[in-house]
């Protein structure tokens, strides 16, 4: 009863539009108070919610992304994609996924992912006959990528939350993320072969080999940070560090499409993205604190054990919760409600957390594609020029294959999920 009057209030108070963290931090005072706490503990709670050197990674992937976004960097990669996947049916959408694979490596948000591709694809696509709400819900599925392969922000930010490594966190992105990319670029040609999308150049060796070395110092960058990482060179947060340095070194040197003043107002950006998403991983940590001194996670233990759910079934039930979740609640408070009340399961169940951890990530991307809180979406509608529903009815086809990628993690962890870091001794 405690636990449903703690949701049935943040969620009211979110409805009524007050800012996510403020709904969190008020629901956590009120129920703290209610209990007879000291509400010291809320303050000693918001700084320890960030009091992380993992938490450290978060600003600096997000300016790496900005910087990668805003340099133009994206185009090189774009008219390398061009040559590898252009000679397909629907080629250019094609070549959308192809770029946000890339981009990934580089952003670790899908934000960025969908503000530098759809900001260059998305008008020649239209040009060349593509449906403005195929055109969106190709850029805004592709972008769902940006957070499954790696570096990812919600990776590093449930990582710390949950006390689980960022390094195999990123490698067991790797499969499900290309796997995701090959299932986006099969169903947009299947859709660009019954609308007679057009198909671009054919495949021409020394036409992607020269744009192969255009785009080498920008592809260089994401071998830097996973090698880095996964080789044991340097942790999450300390690739993230180098993740800027060698963007602005690049961006400004290499390829001289960041002027110091772009650079200031990219700095400024990251800063206030940053101070964000900074703001709700703290207020949500004193929410996280909330559910653990009240046991208000006991109220699903229970009956989950008297229910004696196996753990595929306990996954797809979670899964279902964060969806439905997820389409209310953006992606860093879903996470942080629902994780704290169902992670105290998965040792119950005897799940590796970090297959939890694939799941609650794959949720999270499903999240950001369906209405009325889909950042993708909203952001994919004002570029493409599409009201949200005609956009959300034309992504359908894509995210049954990110249902269906979520569901190959759920059945098959070992080989989706855990293979990588297993090999990789994370």
């Amino acid at each position: 009863m405690e636990l449903l009057l703690v949701l049935c209030g943040l969620l009211g108070l979110i409805g009524f539009g007050l800012p996510i963290a403020y709904a969190l931090v008020a629901v956590s005072v009120i129920s703290l108070a209610v209990a007879g706490i000291d509400l010291l503990v809320v303050a000693q709670r918001l700084y320890r919610g960030v009091q992380s050197f993992p938490l450290l990674a978060v600003p600096l992937f997000i300016l790496a992304g900005q910087i990668m976004s805003r340099s133009g960097i994206s185009g090189q990669l774009v008219d390398f994609a061009k040559t590898l996947v252009g000679q397909l049916r629907g080629g250019l959408a094609a070549v959308n996924v192809v770029t946000s694979m890339f981009f990934a490596g580089m952003s670790g948000t899908s934000m960025s992912d969908t503000a530098a591709v759809g900001g260059i694809l998305i008008r020649p696509m239209v040009k060349r006959g593509y449906s403005r709400a195929f055109t969106g819900a190709v850029t805004a599925a592709s972008s769902t990528i940006g957070i499954i392969i790696p570096p990812s922000v919600p990776m590093v930010i449930l990582g710390a939350f949950i006390g689980i490594s960022t390094g195999a966190l990123f490698a067991a992105g790797l499969v499900a993320g290309l796997l995701l990319g090959m299932g986006l670029i099969a169903a947009a040609w299947v859709i660009s072969t019954r609308e007679g999308y057009p198909a671009e150049a054919p495949f021409s060796l020394s036409k992607t080999l020269r744009a192969f070395v255009r785009a080498l110092p920008a592809l260089a960058m994401p071998v830097i940070i996973l090698g880095g990482i996964l080789g044991g060179v340097f942790t999450p947060t300390e690739a993230s560090a180098v993740a800027v340095v060698y963007g602005i070194v690049v961006s400004t040197v290499f390829y001289r499409s960041l002027s110091l003043r772009r650079l200031y107002s990219t700095f400024v950006e990251a800063a206030v993205l940053s101070g964000a998403v900074m703001l709700v991983t703290a207020t949500a940590h004193v929410l996280g604190f909330t559910f653990t001194y009240q046991s208000l996670a006991d109220s699903l233990l229970g009956p989950i054990a008297e229910a004696e759910m196996s753990p595929t079934l306990f996954l797809i039930v979670l899964s279902l919760v964060l969806i439905v979740a997820g389409t209310f609640l953006d992606g860093i408070a879903m996470m942080f409600i629902i994780v704290p009340l169902f992670y105290p399961v998965v040792t119950l169940l005897g799940i590796d957390p970090v297959h939890f951890g694939m799941v609650v990530v794959l949720c999270w991307g499903i999240g950001q594609q369906t209405p009325p809180v889909g950042a993708a979406l909203f952001i994919t509608s004002v570029l493409a020029k599409v009201d949200i529903f005609t956009l959300t009815r034309a992504n359908l086809p894509f995210i049954a294959v990110m249902l269906a990628v979520l569901l190959l993690v759920i059945f098959f962890p070992e080989t989706m999920v855990l293979a990588v870091p297993r090999a990789l001794g994370l």
